[in-house]
């Protein structure tokens, strides 16, 4: 039964991120700007018709007069008139004595709010309801000096709000379309300044789209600060790509170039034993045969070693080791393989006794380092007298890893090749492949440490590994 298929997760657009994100923008601006163009159009048309209000109070206040105690007015019917101009609108006035007589007009127009808020002798204004409908009100009060007192008239003009409320739309409308047409060019303009903005990355796509697959270097396209870091770490990528595509390109000529002579010299000695009819000059080919296949086997391992610690180098996952531990591993992997057997005495600080063996780095790479440190030794070191001395100790704050031999030591002329691959001695007593002194630099060097050969005195060589106890890996 077939699973179903996982839909692929859908790919992120900066385009369409960052479009959303200024349509968010544009949108909650405009609606801020909309309210307040609605608000400016709604005061603007109040503050027209207030006027007109306002005006005709004060023409009907003027033309009050207190007559032997008795009011009279000439009704200016022009102050009205211009409130007529608006057809829909309906104009309304009340003229009262102070005790709340009725001298003109509409008796139930609502009254004034409280006195005392304000200078009543200059119009005032209000919102009321009047006959169903919502209505705009001036109002004031005109003070005559009578014979006995002062004696007070109130003065209401009203007006509906059909016009300035067409008015308030007309010019909310106006600024509305003028607001879409802002808009509608901000978002032009914002698209093509994205456009242009991302056009750096569709450079830095078409020149990595137009090399050959083993074109990596930098990218030269011009780009913004923004992505310089980007490019930065592309290009670093890309350094490091081609230093190892360089790497395994010389180990693939290098083993190409060891292989070839053993195996051809193998090839060889079968055919020699083959022809042989001597049963005894037949053994001694098929002898040579085993000793250049051992030889075949012993490279092919360092040279699958080398390129194991070449990758991990690359990958670098550490983690705290126990040293110990694995030089014990390393001892008991290399030690049983030598005939004939040698007197490896192993000396490792006591359980207990101050800080663990720990440092931080890759097991296997160590391991491998430490092997290759300790077969060196007994390769080129062990005599039928002598013996091999490995030993883990504390040194300057991280830990010393020492093997000591009773060889031949190393040669002055081999002091600055020796941790060289494939590099070999004029005449060793066991011919190898000539890596294991450069994977143990290489394993050293990644873990921030150093490695040093030293000639002792009266014969035999001093290898020591030193590693920091904190993570100061290269």
């Amino acid at each position: 039964m077939d699973r179903p298929r996982t839909p692929p997760p859908r790919r992120i657009s900066i385009r369409r991120r960052l479009l959303t994100v200024l349509l968010a923008l544009f949108a909650v601006g405009l609606g801020a700007i909309f309210l307040l163009v609605r608000g400016y159009a709604n005061q603007t048309a109040d503050t027209t018709y207030d006027q007109l209000l306002r005006a005709s109070a004060l023409s009907i206040a003027d033309s009050l007069q207190l007559v032997q105690d008795a009011w009279q007015m000439d009704m200016p019917y022009a102050a009205l008139a211009l409130l007529e101009q608006a057809p829909r609108d309906r104009v309304f006035y009340r003229v009262a004595a102070g005790g709340g007589a009725l001298i003109s007009g509409y008796g139930d127009l609502p009254a004034p709010p409280a006195r005392g808020q304000g200078d009543a002798s200059t119009p005032q204004l209000y919102a009321a309801a009047y006959r169903g409908e919502p209505v705009r009100i001036a109002w004031m009060e005109r003070k005559i000096a009578g014979p006995r007192e002062t004696e007070t008239a109130i003065i209401q003009v009203a007006q509906t709000r059909e016009a300035r409320n067409a008015l308030a739309r007309r010019i909310l409308w106006q600024g509305t379309l003028a607001l879409i047409g802002f808009a509608a060019a901000a978002l032009a303009l914002a698209y093509w300044g994205l456009r242009r903005s991302l056009a750096p990355i569709r450079r830095v796509e078409r020149e990595l789209a137009g090399r050959s697959a083993s074109d990596l270097h930098p990218i030269a396209a011009p780009v913004p600060e923004e992505l310089d870091m980007l490019v930065h770490a592309l290009d670093g990528f890309m350094a490091r790509l081609s230093e190892n595509l360089d790497t395994l390109r010389l180990f693939i000529a290098e083993a190409a170039h060891q292989l070839r002579t053993p195996l051809a010299a193998l090839h060889a000695q079968m055919e020699v034993a083959l022809d042989e009819d001597d049963p005894a000059e037949q053994r001694r080919s098929l002898l040579a045969v085993l000793r250049n296949a051992e030889k075949l086997s012993r490279l092919v391992n360092q040279l699958l070693s080398d390129a194991s610690v070449i990758h991990r180098s690359n990958v670098r996952q550490f983690h705290p080791v126990d040293l110990a531990e694995l030089l014990s591993q390393a001892v008991y992997d290399t030690v049983p393989q030598a005939d004939p057997q040698p007197d490896v005495r192993l000396h490792l600080p006591p359980a207990g006794a101050g800080d663990a063996p720990r440092v931080p780095g890759d097991s296997l790479m160590l391991r491998e380092a430490f092997k290759n440190l300790i077969d060196n030794a007994l390769r080129h070191g062990a005599n039928d007298a002598g013996h091999i001395d490995v030993r883990l100790d504390r040194h300057d704050g991280g830990w010393r890893i020492m093997v000591s031999d009773q060889g031949p030591g190393i040669p002055p002329a081999l002091a600055n090749t020796a941790f060289e691959r494939f590099a070999r001695g004029p005449d060793p007593r066991s011919p190898g492949a000539g890596l294991g002194l450069s994977i143990i630099k290489r394993v050293v060097d990644i873990h921030g440490g150093s490695l040093s050969l030293s000639n002792r005195v009266g014969g035999g060589l001093d290898a020591v590994i030193t590693l920091p106890a904190s993570a100061g890996h290269a």
